[in-house]
Parts: C-alpha cells; structure tokens; sequence
C-alpha cells in the first residue's frame, strides 16, 4: 500500500511530488474514518476481555443458532436495514459487524469469511434510500428536471432489495463452501434463561440506538432549533460515536474483569499493536492514495473517456457501470457521485435508459465502494473487527463475488430486465 501510494504521487508531477506526499498523508491522518477504525480496534480488545461479546452472543444462539449459517443472514438482513437510516457503508460495516462479525466467528464461520462478509454487505449503506449520494444525484439540475424524489424512494428502496436478495443467496453459497454448521442444540440455552443470565449485554445496544435517536427523527429536529444548532449536529458522526460509547459501556459493565493497574492496561494494549499497525498503517496508505488520485483527476480523465464511447446500448451500459466501481473503488460514494454522476447519467439516458432507472443504476454500482479493493475503507473496519490481519485474503472474494455481481445487478436494473417500482 505504501508502494502504491508513492508511485501513484508522481502522477501529481516531479516538482510537487513531495507536496502531494506531504498533503495526501495529513489529508488521511485526519480523515474521520481513519480515527473511527482505530477507535473501532481499541473497542475490540475491550469487548474482548470484558466477555460481553460472549455473553450477547448466547442470547443470539438461543433466537437463530439452530440455523446453519443465521448469524450472517442476520448479517445481511441488518445491514439492509441499517442502510435504510444510516446511507454510508462505512457505519454500516462498523454498527452492524460490531456485533454479527463476533457472533458469526462464534458460531463458525472462518474469521476471513466474516470480514468479506460484513464488507460485502456494507453497500446496502449506500444502495438504500436516504444515503447522501442520493441526494446528491437528485439535485443534479439535469436529474431534478426528470426524477422526482417522491418517486425515486420506492425505485431505490426496490433495487437495493435486489442486492440483499443476491446477498442472502451468497451467504447460502458460502455455508456451503465453508461447511458451517448448526450449533448443537444442547449447547442452546432456552431464551429466557439466556436473557436472565445475560441481559447486561444488550446494554451494548444503546451505543447505536443513542447516536441514531439523537441524529435522525423529531429529537434531531427539536436539537437543530436549540442552542446547538445545526452545525453541532452535523458534528454528530455515528461512525465515531459507535465505538466510544460501547467502549465506554463495556467498561462499565465488565469493571470487574478488566486490568485495575497500569500495567494491566498496558498489557492489554500491548496485545493490540499488531493489529492497530497492520489495519492502521495499511489504511492510512490506502486513503492517502485515494486523496493523490482525487487530486490528480483521476474521476475526470474516466468521464472523458465515458463522453467518447459509442457502443450498443447493453455493452455502453455495462461499460458505464465498471468505470463507475473502478472509480468508487478508490474514491468515496460522495467523490464518485460528483465525479461520475453527471456523465454516467447523461450517457445512459441518452441511448434509451429511463432517467428514474439511469439514477438507480448508477447508485447501486457506486456501492460496490463497500467492497472495493485495495482501499475501501469498510475492509478495513471490518477486517479489524474480526482481527484478520492479512487483509489482501479478502480481495479476491470480495471483486467475484461481491463487486462483479452487484455491477451485474445494476446493469440488469438499467436494461429493465430487473424490474424496480416507481412511486
């Protein structure tokens, strides 16, 4: 990633090189994901040695754990309905594999399989109704003139459930593959003794359920119009607040099992560096390249090329869509939908593509950003959540299975052969 990072600076020009270096590095050292990620390492070793990871994780035995393989269709399930509140991947891999990625090692699965799980899953974040993206692309004038948002909704809300339907059917696949089994029913607690015997844990849920109370619905409204204003909540980043709150929930309920020294805590630490430098060091390289290629142009010199093809509609169509996940790959869902939104929708409309499914087309494969290699920032939370230091064991899954197919389906969706409801 290093490596990648200075080769891919010269594209700024020799006599700047050290500048861009220099600008791209700080650019990443103080990005909000790269303090999410090591915050969201942090709270994996508190969870750890506090057992409330294990304790949460016998309630879920006791509700789905007679079901080969449910902890990750719990997975997928959650992360399509957490991208209907959150609209960003990478909350939606760090909120919801805090607490599938734990349970489904627990009961099984290989620690890779639930980290390319979990990042595989994290574009529902932006392929669901309500994510920035959407509104970004809506506001467009050349868009706004032709979708309204009131009929969009119901067209988004049916192609992201596209993508989930194609994500339950390659958790299937995986069960499969990596023979997971169904937990042995004598080692299921009935629920009620397990919820008796373990209700602190669901404690941990406050730390998202706080967050999303606090910034979404009336209670945002009522706090917009106080002394805090909106510039205060739009401070409020769950992807932040997440891990600091269930850290500071695990402490309170398992003080008894964590170090009471300094060097207990120092230990504890410790036993973490090596994660905090692979997921961390790998991270900050990967964002530091994406900032050179932003800067460089990148996104602009891909829409020149779009603007010069003249193809048959289904090969222009999947064209689009691959340049779209090329650019979304190093690129956030924001960057891209301003790079590539424009020019991806006027060139689909204009070979025959509906507007309505031209805008849902290109939101869908602008989502494969959850699971683009080398540096979509969801890998990394995830892979860090699930201690998979070796992080490159989750690329090729995650382009076969993940960003290949979710081209697929938004190409499908675009050519009218996926059918999406239009309010």
């Amino acid at each position: 990633m290093l490596l990648g990072f200075l080769v891919v600076a010269l594209f700024g020009g020799v006599g700047s090189y050290f500048t861009t270096i220099l600008d791209a590095l700080y650019g990443a050292a103080t990005e909000e994901i790269f303090l999410a990620t090591m915050l969201f390492v942090f709270m994996s070793a508190i969870m750890a040695k506090t057992g409330i990871i294990g304790e949460l994780i016998e309630i879920l035995n006791s509700l789905i754990g007679r079901i080969r393989g449910g902890s990750a269709y719990v997975a997928v399930v959650a992360s399509g309905l957490f991208g209907l509140v959150s609209g960003n991947s990478v909350a939606n891999a760090a909120t919801v594999g805090t607490i599938t990625i734990p349970w489904m090692i627990e009961s099984g699965w290989p620690k890779e399989a639930a980290a390319t799980i979990t990042a595989g899953n994290a574009g529902s974040g932006q392929s669901f109704p309500a994510s920035s993206a959407m509104f970004i692309m809506l506001g467009l004038p050349q868009v706004a003139a032709a979708v309204a948002i009131d009929n969009f909704y119901l067209a988004m809300l049916t192609a992201g459930l596209w993508c989930v339907l194609y994500r339950l059917i390659i958790v299937r696949l995986y069960v499969s593959k990596y023979h997971v089994p169904a937990l042995d029913h004598g080692n299921i607690l009935p629920i009620g003794q397990s919820l008796k015997k373990n209700w602190p844990s669901l404690l941990m849920f406050l730390s998202i359920v706080i967050p999303l109370l606090i910034s979404i619905g009336p209670l945002s409204g009522v706090l917009e119009a106080s002394a805090f204003g909106t510039e205060g909540m739009d401070s409020i980043s769950i992807v932040i607040w997440v891990p600091i709150l269930m850290s500071v929930i695990c402490i309170i309920e398992g003080w008894k099992r964590l170090p009471h020294s300094l060097g207990g805590w120092y230990d504890l630490l410790k036993g973490t560096e090596k994660s905090f430098a692979n997921v961390g060091g790998i991270f900050l390289f990967a964002i530091a390249g994406s900032n050179v290629l932003s800067a460089v142009g990148f996104g602009e010199d891909l829409n020149a090329l779009l603007q010069s093809l003249t193809l048959p509609k289904a090969v222009l169509v999947f064209i689009v869509g691959i340049m779209v996940a090329l650019v979304a790959g190093p690129l956030s869902g924001v960057a891209t939908t301003i790079a590539m939104g424009p020019v991806a929708y006027a060139v689909l409309t204009n070979v025959g593509i509906s507007p309505i499914a031209a805008v849902a087309a290109f939101l869908i494969w602008m989502s494969t950003e959850g699971a683009s290699p080398p540096s979509s920032s969801p890998i990394f939370v995830s892979c860090g959540l699930a201690g998979v230091n070796n992080i490159q064991v989750t690329f090729k899954p995650l382009v076969f299975h993940y960003v290949v197919p979710v081209v697929i389906i938004g190409g499908l969706i675009a050519l009218g052969i996926l059918p999406i409801m239009n309010g």
